[in-house]
């Protein structure tokens, strides 16, 4: 025959470890999202990076054919 005070410890201990595994599943839950979430930041960032550089050489590209720019042409106020 099994002890009261044993059943009433081991109910306790589950009730317990379910309490925690419940924590566990939450905080697992709010981690996948937050990462979900850089991800999408990630992945727009690197959009933008990418445009930046194409317009970069856009930029560069339409200087360079200025008719008698060069690359180290100092500008006009020096």
């Amino acid at each position: 025959m099994v002890n009261p005070v044993d059943d009433d410890q081991i109910n306790a201990d589950i009730a317990s470890l379910q309490a925690e595994m419940a924590f566990q599943g939450d905080s697992v839950q709010r981690l996948n999202d937050a990462l979900a979430t850089q991800q999408q930041d990630i992945l727009m960032l690197q959009r933008q990076v990418a445009l930046l550089g194409e317009q970069l050489r856009g930029l560069r590209e339409a200087s360079s054919t200025r008719e008698g720019a060069t690359e180290n042409e100092k500008p006009p106020h020096y």
